[in-house]
């Protein structure tokens, strides 16, 4: 990640606290997830040499990263979005569920409006784009750790009004729902339905009937051209 000029963030008012487990007072812990090594690593070294911040863990995978926030129970979680594994907003969905004292921030290489959009849906409290300075990440995690949620100025321009949404009509892919928004990432990640079942815990033909609802939703009837629309759309990395 770059380290050259601030990011402006955007801040909730404060709900809870900072701790975590086996920390002195003020002391943030986290883990962060990131399938490439070196950003991985150099990140923990910037995160441990903030005084006030602490890294318990490291993940390269989606199931490392469930594995060491269920035993490590940090305070936050550094995502990124695009690592193996799956589904990064299932895991923030899981992991609200199981960790309620853990928040996510997500860490991406895009700032498409859909993977935002699909963020801020299920819960994660931040989102950090890598193309912004490296101090995002520590202003992130404190104002996270604050119970204020924070959005780096690159993703700002990214988010739209709520109302201004509605003004413009909902969009064929806002009529999905997050169930059938999670199918569509796996189908353009190209899994069969059988690995789609098992890592959403759903039946095959459960994943059969989301397939057919999402098809029909977007008036696109080819897995193929499935895969097509969630790249065009930001839903998943080409």
């Amino acid at each position: 990640m770059p380290n050259p000029t601030p990011s402006g963030p955007q801040h909730s008012q404060p709900t809870s606290g900072t701790t975590g487990p086996g920390t002195g007072s003020g002391t943030i812990t986290v883990v962060v997830a990131d399938d490439h090594a070196l950003i991985r690593s150099a990140l923990v070294g910037v995160l441990n040499a903030t005084p006030d911040l602490r890294v318990l863990g490291e993940a390269a995978t989606m199931e490392e990263a469930h594995t060491e926030t269920l035993a490590k129970s940090p305070r936050v979680l550094v995502l990124d979005v695009d690592m193996p594994g799956k589904d990064a907003f299932q895991l923030v969905t899981e992991l609200r569920r199981d960790r309620p004292g853990t928040d996510v921030l997500v860490l991406s290489g895009s700032v498409q409006d859909r993977l935002i959009q699909s963020a801020r849906q299920v819960g994660a409290k931040g989102y950090v784009a890598k193309i912004d300075r490296t101090d995002a990440v520590i202003d992130a995690i404190r104002a996270i750790a604050k119970g204020q949620t924070y959005f780096s100025s690159t993703v700002q321009t990214r988010i739209v009004p709520e109302d201004a949404k509605r003004a413009a009509g909902a969009t064929k892919g806002e009529r999905l729902s997050d169930r059938e928004l999670e199918v569509l990432r796996y189908v353009g990640r190209g899994f069969a339905k059988k690995q789609i079942a098992e890592m959403m815990n759903i039946s095959v033909k459960t994943v059969d009937k989301h397939v057919t609802t999402v098809m029909d939703k977007l008036d696109i009837h080819d897995r193929v051209e499935l895969a097509r629309y969630a790249i065009r759309e930001g839903l998943i990395s080409a």
